[in-house]
Formats: structure tokens, C-alpha cells, sequence
């Protein structure tokens, strides 16, 4: 079956609705605001690279992009849609579509050259096929806001092969969070946030996430301490812990001097730096200055000079600004706000780090 054949086909068995499309609130952006039907220009005597949503490689002709984000698609894909003919995808993007409350079909494992897969906001549910596993090349992997569940053992098998994993993005599912659940040594974001119905215990096995930057477990009902272990990841640059039932002392050291009583609110149990409540009676001092602070007040002086960093610094204030209008704008918790401002910080930091810190890391 040709690509075009393939994709002509598919557009025939999916129905388009509006509704199947409402503009979403996401962190940061208003997802599907000013959506429309892509596939409705898709014309059987035009070739279809030229397509709305369809990305080809120049060379071969292979269709290895498929964007379909907030297209009014509404339906169910079954095990033999024709999307699955389209071996060569690297790209695959259909978030903030309807598919009817659907199983997540075991053949999305059947794209084994790709990189990217965003399935959020789409109507699935059931469990993750653990055929999903056979995506080895996936960079980013976002199954957020679906009815999916994490099964452990399922989830572990499902994981374990996703190597090259450097985004995870699940927000809203249910299940447990078990020790070593994930053991993926490139992951730079994850979050598993707004899930409400995700229980255990914040597993210590994240603090062999060395790459880790932005960590969000965030309005579950995670019980127990903070690992300590969490302490090591030294590239942590935002942090939720917010709205669980966590208890005990705060961990104090390195990334997470830095943070603020945002990262921690809703746990009644929790106590320590930066919270006001104290542990055993003693009072909650503040730590003395981080390695990431100490780094602040220092000139460089291994030729970075500061006429570059203030450069660097210009670029992260202009984005500083526009995303504070975004966030006035539409109103976002703490929290994101706090990452705004964490953002002229961190590029700064990047600047002045990358000639002896960057060159060590993988």
C-alpha cells in the first residue's frame, strides 16, 4: 500500500467534529486554540507530501511526518487502520483529537524509526501496550490527559527499551509508582502530574535519573519521605511535589537549596527548608549558599567573559517577559511562574558552565 493510498484511506475512516477539537489549557500555551480540519484539504490528485500535516523526506520520497494535532479527527483506530502502513514515520502527532475512549492499538509498536509520538488530549484508554517498548529511537513520548493505566510490570517491560527517552510526559493516569520503574539514563523531563489517583512512594531509583531537569509528581497521592537520593540530580531545574500527602524532613543540598515553598505546598506532613513548619522543634534555617549560588557571585575565568553571558542574559529576559504576559494572560500556578524566572537563571548558568561542565556530561 502507497503512503498517499495509506493516508487517503485512513482520512476516510476517521469523521471530523469541531468539538472533537475544544481549545485545551495546557501549561505555558492554549492547546488547539484556532484549530481546523487538517485532513479536509487532503486531495486525491495532488501528491501527498504536499498535504497538510505531511512531512516527507526529500531524498526518498517516504512520508516521516504526520502532524495532525487538533484536527477535528474523531473515531476509533483499530488494529487494521491503514496509519500503520506508514513504516518510515519518524514524527507522529495526533494530540488534541477524539478517539472515542479507544484502546491504544499494540501497533503503534510497528513504528520503529520514531522519534517522536505526542498521543495526549486524544481519547485513549485502557492499558499501555507493552508493544510501545519496540520504539527504541523515541526522544519524546507524550501520552498525557488519556484514561491509560501504569501497570508496573507492564510499564517496567514497556520502558526499559526506550534508551534514548529524554521527554516523558503523563500526566493524568492512574496506577501505582513503584522502585525502579524507570531506569532511563537520558531522561531530561518528566512529568506524572495532575494524575490524582497515582499512589506509592516517591521511588529513590530517580536519583540515578543523572539528566534529569524537570521533575513533576504533582497533585497524586504519593505518600511517604522525599528520597534523599533526589539530592544528586544535579541538573534538576524545576521541581512539583505540590498537593500529595508526603511527610518528614525536606532534603537540603545542591539543586534543592534553590527551590521554594511552591515546589512543596499541599503536603501537610512535610517540614524543613524553605517551609516555615519545623522538624523537631528546631528551627528551619536556611542552608547555606549552593554550589549553583557560590557559581553565581564568581567571575569566570577560563575566558568566558561576561560580555557574552550578558548577551545570554538579554535573550532569557526578552523570553522571561513574554512568557510573564503568557502566564498573566491566562493565569498559571505558581509554580510555572517560577520556572519563567528560573529560565533567565538557567541560560545564564549554561553559559557561564558549559566550557568545564557541559564537556563532562555523557
Amino acid at each position: 500500500m502507497s503512503p498517499c493510498f495509506a493516508l487517503l484511506q485512513f482520512n476516510k475512516s476517521i469523521s471530523l467534529h469541531s468539538y472533537a477539537s475544544p481549545p485545551l489549557d495546557r501549561p505555558i500555551y492554549d492547546m488547539c486554540e484556532g484549530s481546523y480540519p487538517k485532513t479536509a484539504s487532503w486531495m486525491e490528485d495532488k501528491e501527498c507530501c504536499s498535504w497538510d500535516g505531511v512531512e516527507c523526506d526529500k531524498t526518498t520520497g517516504h512520508v516521516i511526518g504526520l502532524d495532525l494535532g487538533c484536527s477535528w479527527l474523531k473515531g476509533s483506530i483499530h488494529s487494521n487502520s491503514s496509519l500503520f502502513f506508514l513504516r518510515h514515520l519518524r514524527r507522529l502527532n495526533l494530540a488534541g483529537n477524539y478517539f472515542n475512549h479507544s484502546l491504544l492499538p499494540s501497533e503503534f509498536g510497528k513504528f520503529k524509526s520514531l522519534t517522536h509520538l505526542n498521543l495526549s488530549y486524544s481519547g485513549f484508554s485502557g492499558q499501555i501496550p507493552y508493544e510501545i517498548s519496540q520504539l527504541s529511537s523515541l526522544v519524546s513520548l507524550d501520552l498525557s490527559y488519556n484514561w491509560l493505566l501504569i501497570e508496573t510490570p507492564v510499564w517496567k517491560r514497556v520502558v526499559d527499551n526506550l534508551t534514548q527517552l529524554r521527554e516523558l510526559l503523563l500526566d493524568h493516569k492512574y496506577g501505582k509508582l513503584e522502585d525502579n520503574i524507570l531506569c532511563l539514563p537520558s531522561l531530561q523531563t518528566l512529568n506524572l502530574g495532575g494524575n490524582w489517583q497515582l499512589e506509592g512512594y516517591i521511588p529513590s531509583s530517580f536519583g540515578n535519573l543523572t539528566n534529569l531537569e524537570w521533575l513533576d509528581l504533582s497533585s497524586n497521592k504519593l505518600t511517604g519521605e522525599i528520597p534523599t537520593q533526589l539530592v544528586d540530580l544535579s541538573w534538576l531545574e524545576v521541581l512539583n511535589l505540590s498537593q500529595n500527602q508526603l511527610t518528614g524532613h525536606i532534603p537540603t543540598g545542591k539543586q534543592f537549596n534553590t527551590f521554594e515553598n511552591d515546589s512543596y505546598t499541599g503536603n501537610l506532613g512535610l517540614c524543613g527548608y524553605p517551609l516555615s513548619r519545623t522538624c523537631n522543634n528546631h528551627e528551619a534555617k536556611q542552608p547555606p549558599l549552593s554550589t549553583l549560588q557560590q557559581e553565581d557571585n564568581l567571575e569566570p575565568n577560563n575566558g568566558f567573559g561576561w560580555k557574552a553571558v550578558s548577551i545570554g542574559y538579554g535573550c532569557g529576559a526578552i523570553f522571561g517577559m513574554f512568557m510573564g504576559y503568557i502566564m498573566f494572560k491566562i493565569g498559571k500556578p505558581k509554580w510555572l511562574v517560577r520556572m519563567v524566572k528560573l529560565e533567565q537563571h538557567i541560560m545564564l548558568r549554561r553559559l557561564k558552565n558549559n566550557a568545564h561542565r557541559r564537556g563532562g556530561r555523557r
